[in-house]
């Protein structure tokens, strides 16, 4: 008798832990990803772009997480955390969506490679940033023009 509240206790709080954990993650890639043309590429990046947007509002201090904070806090920082992880996921999307969109010669290829190159807006060290961009160009998704434009930008 004595562990039924205890159990009790766990179930609520385990349900209060993911009920109230809201960002989206989105799939990095999709099956069908190849075959969308490129104006269903940009609705897909713009789409990705506004998850990011709100994965990012998430983490802000709004009602809902200051209600997180005084009644359950386990489940505010479940939501940073899950905000962390949709932000990471969007910006890999839309990566992914760009390599697409590069493979295909879109129109607005150049758009979307400077949303994605704005290197002053992410919050991570210069080394992490040269680290990304060598990683880039060594795959072969970005040129010798394009790598050392964007290695350029980072140093100055």
């Amino acid at each position: 008798m004595k562990k039924f509240p205890r159990i009790l206790v766990l179930i609520v709080s385990t349900f209060f832990l993911y009920t109230c954990a809201k960002p989206t993650v989105v799939n990095i890639a999709l099956p069908g990803d190849e075959e969308l043309s490129c104006e269903q590429l940009e609705d897909a990046v713009a789409e990705s772009q506004k998850i990011k947007r709100e994965a990012e509002y998430a983490k802000e201090g709004t009602g809902g997480n200051i209600t997180r904070v005084i009644l359950f806090w386990p489940a505010w920082a479940k939501t940073l955390h899950n905000a962390d992880v949709a932000v990471r996921a969007a910006d890999d999307r839309i990566f992914h969506l760009f390599k697409i969109m590069k493979k295909k010669s879109c129109a607005n290829v150049d758009k979307i490679e400077v949303q994605i190159l704005n290197i002053e807006n992410t919050k991570i060290t210069i080394t992490q940033q040269l680290k990304e961009l060598r990683k880039m160009y060594k795959s072969g998704d970005l040129t010798k023009e394009e790598y050392k434009k964007a290695k350029k930008k980072v140093l100055d």
